[in-house]
């Protein structure tokens, strides 16, 4: 893929950036020309290390998505360096695979990373990008919002329908500011976090596949770009045809 330069002299923060779906969106951002913070709870240095190598610019940063007081020192510190924060990512999540009704320890921990933990990132942005009049929040949800899950435990079909909720809900607030906030919900994703997933059969799946990270990173790009600049509150389904309307 050649670069188009579009988001050039941009800044972007990528969360969950370590592998799989958060790793191709901070290569694909840095190789339009943002410069990309790569955080995570895992070690991001294969990912700067690539986007480095690539020609991009790119910084690992250790964060829990968790912490909010980590949230905000971090993006505060970007403001202070750069003076600016264009894009914000909110792809930092957990999958676990199925859970019994009444399992409250992970329905919290699955809750306070996925939902609680994008709120804290974005949070954290906010302020500065209403004062910049201008910002890209993308959130990753899941098919799993539309269609409940299958392999999933309720806690994460939950949290995901609850993304969407959210993304629609900054879509409505923040656009007075220059704010678009959109979701891509992504299907069944060969990553390191499926695995071990027992997945569905491939022709259960109108695309007969299952789909890359760098298939996702696409739309993550494009919500960030300027072609996607009179869309906000709207969901990206990238799920192989899974999802065919919603």
């Amino acid at each position: 893929m050649t670069s188009d330069q579009a988001l050039q002299g941009q800044v972007a923060i990528v969360t969950g950036g370590a592998r799989g779906i958060g790793a191709s969106a901070a290569e694909l951002l840095a190789l339009r020309g943002a410069t990309v913070y790569v955080t995570d709870v895992l070690d991001c240095s294969a990912t700067v290390a690539a986007i480095e190598q690539a020609g991009g610019k790119a910084s690992a940063h250790t964060l829990d998505v968790r912490d909010r007081e980590g949230c905000a020192q971090l993006a505060e510190n970007i403001f202070g360096t750069h003076g600016r924060i264009d894009m914000l990512v909110c792809n930092a999540g957990i999958c676990p695979e199925g859970s019994v009704v009444g399992d409250w320890e992970q329905w919290d921990r699955v809750l306070d990373i996925n939902l609680n933990g994008t709120q804290n990132c974005i949070a954290a942005v906010w302020d500065n990008m209403c004062a910049a009049k201008y910002g890209r929040i993308v959130i990753l949800s899941s098919m799993a919002y539309y269609r409940g899950g299958v392999i999933v435990g309720a806690e994460y079909s939950a949290s995901k329908a609850a993304l969407v909720g959210l993304t629609r809900h900054l879509a409505r607030n923040g656009g007075e500011f220059g704010i678009n906030c959109n979701a891509v919900a992504p299907g069944i994703i060969a990553t390191d976090m499926t695995a071990g997933f027992d997945k569905p059969e491939l022709d259960e799946i109108p695309l007969r596949r299952y789909g890359t990270a760098a298939e996702v990173a696409g739309p993550i790009s494009f919500l960030c770009g300027p072609e996607s600049a009179y869309m906000t509150g709207t969901v990206l389904n990238v799920t192989g045809g899974v999802v065919i309307a919603g």
